[in-house]
């Protein structure tokens, strides 16, 4: 670890050392809300545990973190969390313990999501306002969730609906003031061509009973507005509408203990690269998926989940024409679908066992404008198996394997083994082993992309999967006001696919991607929350980084080397008021004089307060330091003014 890197972590302790002994008493129950130790968390054992009683690292990202807060995507929300490290057009690079891109696994309750843009998936697709939770699971999680879990896993966890009438609301409103270009030297003022409605957002989420059933419906509405450079002869950011409906139901039909059905439908137009002649490119985005879920319980200490669902994503690209006046239609497209059938049964008869079994079975297709083959598509089946034995608030020994047949690349098995155990005085180590595997997508295998006169770029239909081999100890602190958790992983990563340089033919370059030999991630994450007089709070993370290209004998730096994110503020005043300052910095150690390279520091503001029982308003301004960057943002600070109103 470099210099850099342990200045991190000593700038951590420090914030946090001063403040250890502030609290008292009255800080206890205000402790216990905010380190939610005892919420319960699914994905990192696929059978409902406890927080404090998981043996896999966990982090939960609360509703209510979720409401207080500027987030009009999902990706605003991991962005918060130092998860994003750019996002452009073409989708959001999250990245988790170096591993990114297709790496990164996301679920929504649990269910696989399709639809990858240069192994990118786009935040502003999935759904915001009826989130219960964010579970993120990091390191190699291919034992129970297969192919793509080898980095990590981020599960979006909507709200069941219930049997009570509920309404949740919330309209915001976001404008920027003029974009001062910093490669230009013109400043113009503040308020040029100022835009106070450059883009709103709308949910709404309402819950109600009909006869047997319980129902929840929710809808979300985003617009976007041109926002032009200083020339104003394009606009850097893209005009856009967005539209999503879901529906989900649940009832108990006679002895069957839950049926659960549901869907959503999201529907976004996006024009890029616009000037002051018009759009000359335009994007539409269509999400849809479908999902029915059965609870069985055949015997007495344990039950049967059934689990039917169905997730399809399409973008289409048209191109303006100007010598024809007209939009090209029908040559750029993608379409992406995935079916899957799912069994999964848990047994906990024994004393201080639970055993967890599953069969799934899925489809995946692709029709894409630019692969060498109309159609593709690829069916797996898959078996996975794990074992607990624990002791609640003691230990937790975790022990599965998963082996899966993909139709073309065969058999594959990941085992992982973890464990956890409590100390007394408020210690929990956390310790865990584990395969991970990726095989490669439609991409990857049949792309045939010609960019330019001069680059050309091929999948290759020889890839195999890539193989990681990754372990992590982790020892978290929990006590009345403070929590601390420090987490180091080394992941080696084998036939890492990659895209790489193959040769020169007259003017054009050839590019393909290839299995290389081998590579490796070693890092640390760290976490901290501070309580501070019961309603003020200091939270503080770090997060270092060191790749390593084994078959280049070099350094590999796909991502920042240090991460570093604080926040401080107050939280639910009795006064109801809540607001706090947020940083995120991103530094690389590599030929800083690249834009790409350059180190970031983003700060945000947030305050809400409460009018009453039911209406809350609150204000923001991200960005607040006006960082123009490469990578993101591309913009100065943004301001933000909104209500929501709670039944």
């Amino acid at each position: 670890m470099g210099i850099r890197g342990r200045a991190g972590i000593l700038f951590l302790f420090l914030c946090l050392f001063p403040f250890s002994v502030s609290g008292g008493e009255d800080a206890v129950e205000e402790s216990e809300r905010v380190y939610q130790l005892e919420e319960v968390t699914v994905t990192g054992t696929r059978s409902e545990k406890r927080l404090k009683d998981s043996p896999v690292v966990t982090e939960i990202i609360s509703a209510k973190e979720i409401e207080q807060s500027n987030a009009a995507t999902v990706m605003d929300i991991l962005d918060d969390y130092g998860l994003v490290y750019t996002g452009n057009g073409m989708g959001d690079y999250v990245q988790m313990q170096g591993m990114g891109k297709s790496r990164v696994l996301y679920l929504i309750n649990g269910r696989r999501i399709v639809g990858r843009i240069s192994q990118r998936l786009k935040g502003e697709t999935l759904p915001l306002g009826n989130i219960e939770r964010i579970e993120i699971v990091r390191g190699p999680q291919s034992a129970l969730y297969g192919s793509d879990g080898i980095g990590g896993v981020i599960n979006i966890i909507t709200k069941k609906p219930g049997k009570d009438v509920s309404l949740t609301t919330s309209i915001t409103n976001r404008f920027l003031l003029s974009y001062d270009d910093p490669a230009t030297a013109e400043k113009p003022s503040p308020f040029e061509d100022f835009n106070p409605v450059r883009e709103q957002n709308l949910s709404a989420a309402l819950g109600f009973p009909l006869g047997i059933t319980g129902n929840s419906l929710d809808i979300e509405a985003s617009r976007g507005g041109f926002y032009y450079n200083e020339q104003e002869s394009s606009s850097i950011l893209p005009e856009y509408y967005r539209g999503r409906l879901g529906f989900d139901t649940v009832f108990s039909p006679g002895s069957i203990p839950e049926v659960r059905l549901g869907g959503s439908f999201m529907l976004m137009r996006r024009d890029d690269q616009t000037t002051n002649r018009g759009s000359l490119t335009r994007f539409d985005y269509l999400r849809t998926d479908g999902y029915a879920e059965m609870d069985l319980r055949p015997f007495e200490r344990g039950g049967l989940t059934l689990r039917f669902y169905d997730n399809f994503y399409q973008r289409d690209k048209d191109n303006y024409s100007a010598i024809n006046d007209r939009w090209s239609k029908g040559n750029n497209y993608e379409n992406e679908n995935t079916v899957a059938v799912e069994a999964l049964t848990f047994y906990d008869g024994f004393d201080s066992f639970i055993f967890t079994a599953g069969l799934e079975g899925a489809y995946n297709s692709m029709e894409k404008y630019n692969l060498s083959k109309p159609f593709v598509s690829v069916d797996k089946e898959a078996l996975f198996f794990q074992a607990e034995y624990f002791q609640e608030d003691t230990y937790a020994i975790l022990a599965g394997v998963r082996v899966e047949r993909n139709a073309q690349f065969g058999f594959a098995a990941a085992p992982k083994l973890s464990g956890m155990y409590q100390f007394p005085g408020g210690f929990r180590l956390l310790a865990g082993a584990g395969i991970g595997y990726r095989a490669p997508d439609f991409s990857d295998l049949y792309l045939v992309k010609d960019d330019s006169e001069t680059m050309y770029i091929q999948g290759n239909e020889d890839l195999l999967p890539e193989y990681s081999l990754g372990c992590n100890v982790g020892l978290e602190y929990a006590a009345s006001v403070l929590f601390v958790q420090i987490n180091g992983y080394y992941n080696e990563l084998f036939d890492e696919m990659t895209r790489v340089y193959i040769e020169t033919l007259g003017d054009r370059i050839i590019y393909a991607t290839k299995n290389i030999s081998r590579s490796l991630r070693a890092g640390i994450d760290t976490e901290g929350r501070l309580t501070v007089l019961r309603y003020g709070f200091i939270s503080a993370g770090y997060s270092w980084l060191y790749a390593y290209d084994r078959t280049l004998g070099e350094a590999l730096h796909p991502q920042p080397d240090h991460t570093v994110k604080m926040k401080v503020g107050v939280d639910e005043l009795p006064a109801g008021l809540t607001s706090y300052l947020q940083g995120r910095f991103f530094s690389t150690m590599i030929d800083t004089t690249k834009p790409e390279n350059k180190p970031r520091f983003i700060l945000d503001f947030y305050i809400s307060l409460a009018l009453g029982k039911h209406i809350k308003i609150h204000a923001a301004i991200d960005n607040l330091t006006g960082v123009i960057d490469y990578l993101g943002p591309l913009m100065g600070p943004t301001f933000s003014l909104g209500v929501k109103y709670f039944l």
